[in-house]
């Protein structure tokens, strides 16, 4: 009885032992900082990665998934991926720590999982050392995944904010030749004006939408002026940072433009529709049936011009065990072989990589679309786009303050005079300054 009851203790030791390394090594952080060979050379890439893609739902999307695999692995031979798309969300897989090395998930989340689930291993280490050229990826999307001064976050696509229009009804009013990529913002709103009469109205935007509000706060002011992470401070009052959003709710007033907060457009179609990449097949082929001619065209530019630009993509979950093949597979989005492989294929978007942006590859295939005006999707990307998400600009508890619904707050009540726009905003500011004061 003595020996059997010896065996058993022995037994449980063991197992508390085998469990106790496995979570030594699970409860491992890595750093993101290589060790060159002690030889000088390049970093060896090899052993096996899991890659859990959510988006991989659909046939496309895998798809596109699909491509972006066997590329990395023509380049790196000595590397396994193991191919995860269940639809389960991120956040419910990280503390069991079932997520893959590498994991999908939207640019608003990045700061939650880098910072607050501490979750993502920095990755410009090895941006240097695998020769990834940080100067081809745009900076609206480059620098959605800074946070902290580190690279958490590597972008999959690339939607800039742009118009699809109708242009037979641009034709009827003998205005096709003022639709042009260096139109500015105060020639549209002529434009619109002109548009307008029984049958149409200018324009559609979503000015709620932070992708569209964060470009006209800095029309007249300039990138990033209204707020300072070194001085926790929100100012959105001062200057003109409000002249674009206000001269935007005069022109809905008047019926111009429609700004998705209300105003009286009747049945009235609108001429101009905004959208990103991934929503002009479905928009363009409800033109198609009603036999209406369609085309492309980058919104107008401010006095400093900037598009609102958004992405998803991926992170390296930062208990890897791998975290060099981890790394070189989740950058190789930022590659021409990546891109083309991903966004070569129909569940893929627009390339992010400025050096890519003139290539057909990534254009829709229909050949009766051809003519259509693509380089709208990317016009001056390298120059204008600009990081379109609160959260990605600010801490979250700052960012949730300027939440949809209380920008549509504020944008209602001064639309329909309740309350002016300087005062609503007023509000916010000092709500998001009070906050910050709390924030370590």
């Amino acid at each position: 009885m003595k020996k059997i009851t010896i065996k058993v203790l022995a037994l449980i030791l063991a197992v508390i032992g085998v469990i106790s390394f496995a979570a030594c090594r699970q409860a491992v952080i890595q750093n993101g900082v290589v060790t060159l060979p002690p030889e000088g050379g390049e970093i060896e890439v090899k052993g096996s990665i899991k890659f859990s893609y959510s988006g991989g739902t659909s046939e496309d999307n895998r798809g596109a998934a699909n491509a972006f695999i066997e590329a990395f692995q023509k380049k790196y031979p000595n590397v396994v991926v193991q191919r995860d798309y269940a639809a389960t969300a991120p956040s419910t897989r990280i503390s069991s720590g079932d997520i893959g090395d590498v994991f999908y998930f939207a640019e608003v989340d990045a700061y939650n999982y880098a910072v607050t689930q501490a979750a993502l291993m920095p990755l410009e280490y090895f941006m240097e050392v695998l020769n990834i050229d940080r100067g081809d990826v745009y900076s609206g999307i480059y620098d959605a995944g800074m946070i902290n001064n580190h690279l958490y976050y590597i972008a999959r696509d690339f939607n800039q904010l742009l118009f699809i229009y109708n242009a037979n009804a641009i034709e009827s009013k003998a205005l096709t030749s003022r639709i042009v990529p260096e139109w500015t913002w105060q020639e549209f709103l002529q434009l619109c004006e002109e548009i307008t009469d029984d049958d149409y109205y200018g324009a559609t935007l979503n000015m709620p939408y932070a992708p569209q509000f964060i470009p006209f706060l800095e029309a007249y002011e300039g990138r990033g002026k209204w707020f300072s992470l070194k001085d926790k401070k929100i100012d959105v009052t001062s200057g003109d940072t409000l002249k674009a959003i206000n001269e935007a709710l005069d022109a809905c007033r008047k019926g111009h433009i429609n700004l998705m907060i209300g105003g009286d457009f009747g049945g009235k179609e609108s001429v101009f529709n905004y959208l990103v990449y991934p929503s002009i097949n479905s928009t363009a082929k409800t033109y198609d049936q009603k036999m209406v001619d369609w085309d492309l065209i980058n919104l107008p530019l401010f006095e400093h011009p900037a598009f609102g630009a958004g992405s998803s993509g991926w992170g390296v979950f930062n208990r890897t065990s791998n975290p060099t093949a981890a790394a070189a597979f989740a950058l190789f989005f930022y590659t021409q072989e990546g891109q083309r492989a991903f966004n070569g294929q129909t569940g893929g978007s627009v390339p992010l990589l400025a050096s890519l942006k003139s290539d057909d590859f990534w254009k829709h295939p229909n050949d009766e679309w051809s003519d259509k005006n693509w380089d709208a999707c990317v016009y001056k990307a390298e120059d204008y786009a600009t990081v379109g998400q609160f959260n990605c600009l600010l801490p979250p508890e700052i960012a949730e303050i300027f939440s949809m619904s209380n920008l549509t707050t504020v944008l209602t009540k001064a639309l329909n005079g309740n309350q002016a726009l300087e005062d609503g905003m007023a509000t916010l500011e000092q709500r998001a300054n009070e906050k910050w004061k709390t924030i370590g």
